[in-house]
């Protein structure tokens, strides 16, 4: 975090707090409060895998460590492949040998890695071996093991040959069949992307021959519903999907083919009945092009060359591959070893820099996104536990927050109100460190502590700043961050807070604040209006559609519960009424009210959907 602030400028919106310096971070503060979690304030790091030893790998892993990244990262590799490449490209970069992903250091002038395997002497650069092909290998497998014991934050992969993996006996025939086979996954997805298209491949490693074949109902299915998750994990709330067609024309109404009636367009209406914006098949000569001018979010292409070559030639070193439907983020870069200019010094390394870029993207986007990819029927709203009682945060946080962790809770908040902001501080660590979206909810009633209370959001690294009435203030202070912003729309009296106001000119500062850029979303003070409360969250939500809408106030009920389900909410806040046993049984432990709320959720997206909430 580049940004300082000191606390005594925020006095006012931490109740009171004495002066308190907080450099960066704030790691410094771990030796004064002499909290263990401390420690665990630095992010999981990024794993890049080197990829075949005698490709360009080595060489664009160089480059992209000597430019320095944004987020802590090390390589899975060979220590002395990477020193050579270093050597030969006259890079000012040591290399650091680290034996654990978390002695992983985000700084400038070294790379660690990971060394899974010395590399024999005799490998010669720009050829295939078959003993570089196996530690190819090797590398993907260790950053699988680590993704998926959650030691990492994501995978970003160089480039593997293919052939020199058949050589060494490994008959898998890419990066996306290992990654689903020892991840134990078998819905995945190759998508890949650039700033101006995004294509999803429903076969990928086959001979196009037997591509035709592949072309199933039930494929189709599968890649449109990958397809709907991939947008919703770059944000997008209501993706639209394009599928192409097979042959010329989309078959002509079955002149040139007949997949596409009886295997591709039944597999659009099946996901439309789910719920998807898909729509097609249409002509795959045409589609890309109606994609770039953002009629679709995203095309789900039926082969290989179908996919890749529209997004191959609008440039390489802007293009990403990502695959979807793994447990964890997998990016990789959209180009081969390139055995021929291996070793000479002319390979660049944007592909790779841009992958690294999405992967830290969808990272945070996993972390703190309240909009889940629904599995069917509709998406369940995300319960977001507020470590609150009567809008303030709770002088026993600290100890309280174990018992929500230990419950299972992912999405996890407190105001800006109620504590010591050095304890805030070490407090937003916890969570973090944890997995959990972390959130901040603004109770200010005046520009200046409104201001202090965006200021506190940017120190204490939160993921969602929630609440607050002004956004010409906050955007200011938060836009250069990643910070999502949702604001109350309304008219916000006293402490604790109440909604003031008509429905409709709810509505209309609803719509007001959700046109705004920065914007994210809208924190809707729901239970603290007088009027008709579930007729309020359905207008809210259908005017600022596509924009998320998270329903706060005294959700104290099951009925309350239910409505904000009915009317389409993205998540929902509770915090002072678990903390007073509001829900049965009555005055039960904290665990036993966060299993009684989820039930209650459960049982509202039942009576909402025969299949209940994804």
């Amino acid at each position: 975090m580049r940004h300082a602030i000191i606390a005594d400028n925020v006095t006012n919106a931490m109740g009171g707090a004495a002066p308190f310096v907080i450099p960066g971070r704030a790691s410094a503060l771990c030796g004064d409060l002499a909290r263990p979690s401390c420690q665990s304030i630095r992010m999981t790091p990024i794993a890049v895998t080197m990829g075949d030893p005698c490709g360009i790998g080595p060489e664009i892993c160089a480059k992209l460590f000597a430019e320095g990244l944004p987020h802590p990262a090390f390589v899975i590799g060979d220590a002395g492949a990477m020193r050579h490449a270093i050597a030969a490209l006259g890079l000012r970069l040591d290399v650091r040998v680290i034996s654990q992903p978390h002695e992983a250091r985000q700084h400038a002038g070294v790379v660690d890695v990971l060394a899974v395997s010395d590399l024999p002497a005799d490998l010669s650069v720009g050829t295939i071996d078959s003993r570089a092909g196996q530690a190819s290998y090797d590398y993907i497998v260790r950053a699988i093991d680590l993704a998926n014991a959650g030691l990492v934050d994501a995978i970003v992969t160089a480039p593997i040959a293919k052939e020199a993996m058949k050589a060494a006996g490994i008959s898998y025939p890419g990066h996306t069949e290992i990654l689903a086979d020892k991840s134990g996954t078998s819905d995945v997805a190759m998508m890949l992307a650039n700033e101006d298209l995004r294509t999803m491949l429903v076969t990928i490693h086959v001979p196009l021959k037997d591509a035709i074949a592949l072309v199933t109902h039930e494929r189709v299915l599968r890649t449109i519903r990958l397809a709907h998750q991939a947008c919703l994990a770059y944000g997008i709330a209501r993706p639209r999907i394009a599928v192409a067609g097979l042959n010329p024309h989309a078959g002509e109404g079955g002149m040139f083919g007949t997949e596409e009636m009886h295997e591709i367009a039944p597999a659009i209406a099946d996901a439309q009945r789910e719920g998807i914006d898909a729509s097609g098949p249409f002509p795959g000569d045409t589609v890309f092009m109606r994609a770039r001018r953002a009629e679709f979010d995203i095309v789900v292409a039926m082969y290989h060359d179908q996919g890749l070559i529209p997004v191959k030639y609008m440039g390489i070193d802007h293009g990403v591959n990502v695959t979807i439907g793994l447990p964890f983020i997998r990016t990789s870069v959209d180009h081969g070893t390139a055995f021929d200019i291996a070793g000479k010094g002319q390979a660049r390394h944007g592909s790779l820099r841009y992958a690294f870029d999405q992967a830290m993207r969808l990272a945070t986007a996993k972390r703190r996104t309240i909009l889940q990819p629904a599995k069917a029927g509709i998406t369940a709203p995300d319960f977001i536990f507020m470590l609150t009682h009567n809008d303030r945060t709770i002088p026993d946080a600290w100890e309280r927050i174990d018992e929500v962790l230990a419950a299972g809770v992912t999405h996890i908040g407190f105001k800006d109100i109620g504590l010591p902001f050095e304890v805030l501080v070490a407090l937003a660590g916890k969570i973090q460190a944890a997995g959990a979206t972390l959130y901040l909810e603004v109770v200010s009633l005046d520009e200046a502590s409104e201001r202090r209370s965006a200021e506190a959001a940017l120190a204490l690294g939160v993921d969602v700043l929630m609440g607050g009435t002004r956004p010409n203030i906050v955007l200011p202070v938060i836009r250069q961050s990643k910070i999502s912003y949702y604001p109350f729309p309304g008219k916000i009296l006293g402490h604790p807070s109440k909604l003031t106001g008509t429905i409709q000119s709810i509505v209309e500062s609803a719509r007001r604040l959700a046109a705004m850029e920065g914007v994210h979303g809208l924190d809707l003070l729901a239970y603290r209006f007088a009027g008709d409360v579930p007729r309020l969250i359905r207008e809210v939500i259908t005017a600022v559609a596509p924009k998320p809408v998270v329903i706060a106030g005294s959700i104290d009920r099951a009925e309350r519960i239910s409505a904000l389900v009915q009317g389409g909410a993205a998540g929902f806040t509770i915090g002072t009424a678990a903390f007073e046993g509001a829900f049965e049984p009555k005055k039960s432990r904290l665990a036993d009210q966060i299993g009684t709320i989820r039930n209650l959720l459960h049982q509202a997206c039942q009576s909402v959907s025969e299949r209940g909430c994804g």
